[in-house]
């Protein structure tokens, strides 16, 4: 019930965070939208408590460390790519494998957190995933990144 209030004023501050405000009015609906969404989203079933919360949080820490790392990488390539260095646009498939919806949709959001690379679809029917980059010279590379990022953190927070 802790963590439910907890993840419930987390959203609760993002949503304020996004509007740009803290006008009493926002502060409810804020609240209500929070609390709405925690309790829609906690873990329900007889394992739902089952795992190590410790080592699922340490994955977070790793994959938004892994994500800001890639921000960063991605805002020089892009930077190189708008001064004209030398580059090959191009859509790369990556293999989905065994990842859930879930993880399909986390993968699409920290994807696109870095500039030079953009979720553009996945196709269900062969089993990718669909991502233009803006340096496709090497795609074995560009999946092998998304490999071993999917392998070490992704996994472990949205199973």
């Amino acid at each position: 019930m802790i963590g439910t209030l907890a993840r419930a004023v987390w959203f609760t501050a993002i949503y304020l965070m996004v509007l740009t405000s803290a006008a009493p009015g926002d502060i409810v609906i804020g609240a209500v939208l929070g609390l709405t969404t925690a309790f829609a989203l906690r873990p329900r079933g007889p394992h739902a408590h089952a795992g190590a919360p410790a080592a699922r949080a340490r994955a977070t820490v790793g994959m938004l460390l892994q994500t800001a790392a890639e921000v960063v990488r991605g805002t020089w390539r892009t930077a190189r790519f708008c001064l004209g260095a030398p580059s090959e646009p191009a859509l790369v498939e990556i293999p989905r494998g065994d990842r859930s919806a879930d993880n399909v949709a986390l993968w699409g959001v920290l994807t696109g957190e870095a500039p030079d690379e953009y979720p553009v679809d996945t196709d269900a029917d062969r089993g990718v995933l669909i991502v233009h980059v803006l340096d496709g010279a090497n795609p074995h590379a560009v999946r092998e990144r998304h490999r071993v990022t999917y392998e070490r953190w992704q996994r472990r927070v949205a199973p």
